[in-house]
């Protein structure tokens, strides 16, 4: 199953995702000779060229980025060299997204559900992060994977280097939690100390947050 989704957030996000089912060859096939050969040239697995075709046809997906010509900051942040908007791009095993906004910096971050996120988890979360929903297992788990993909998000999103993700990137947890919705979150690591809105889906194998500066 190739293209999944597109969504629209309340704030002025958009979302696409792409379930990587197809091999190397497959998704050649589906791409212009000229994006074929530029990914070919820019990578050096089969995976690689996977991910980055997946995102060339997701980009494809979305109007404002439709054959928008893609680079990278020494940093890896992908940017549009031909028109303004701002990228965000991220991938998971079996799965891509690219979440594009028109005026403000944005972030996208995409995790497995799985023990990773628990065996980091006191390293990168504070106590209040770490105890939401403390009472119901598996809302305290989504939770935390949640929680570590904001903070992806977050760190995408935030135009500083020397962020840690403990100390600087505050994230608040919603009343209550559904399978969609906003939440919100700081950054204590710039003067501004900018509040940031989230928004997250919970899916059946992974879970999704894209994050943009409180406007």
């Amino acid at each position: 199953m190739p293209f999944h989704q597109y969504i629209s957030t309340a704030f002025g996000a958009t979302i696409a995702l792409w379930q990587l089912t197809e091999n190397e060859q497959e998704l050649a096939s589906l791409l212009s000779e000229e994006a074929r050969n530029g990914i070919a040239i820019e990578t050096t697995s089969s995976k690689r060229f996977c991910e980055r075709a997946a995102t060339r046809l997701l980009l494809n997906k979305i109007k404002e980025t439709h054959e928008a010509r893609i680079a990278y900051t020494p940093e890896g942040s992908p940017y549009m060299t031909d028109r303004p908007g701002y990228l965000s791009i991220s991938h998971t095993k079996g799965w891509v997204a690219v979440a594009y906004h028109p005026t403000v910096p944005i972030g996208i971050d995409i995790e497995l559900l799985g023990d990773k996120v628990g065996k980091v988890a006191p390293r990168v979360f504070n106590a209040k992060e770490l105890t939401a929903y403390a009472s119901d297992a598996l809302r305290n788990a989504q939770w935390l994977h949640l929680c570590w993909s904001a903070k992806e998000a977050l760190f995408k999103a935030i135009p500083e280097s020397g962020i840690d993700f403990r100390e600087h990137l505050h994230v608040s947890a919603p009343p209550s939690l559904g399978n969609e919705g906003l939440f919100t979150a700081r950054e204590s690591r710039t003067l501004a100390a900018k509040e940031y809105t989230l928004w997250y889906r919970i899916f059946d194998t992974f879970v999704a947050v894209c994050a943009v500066p409180l406007q």
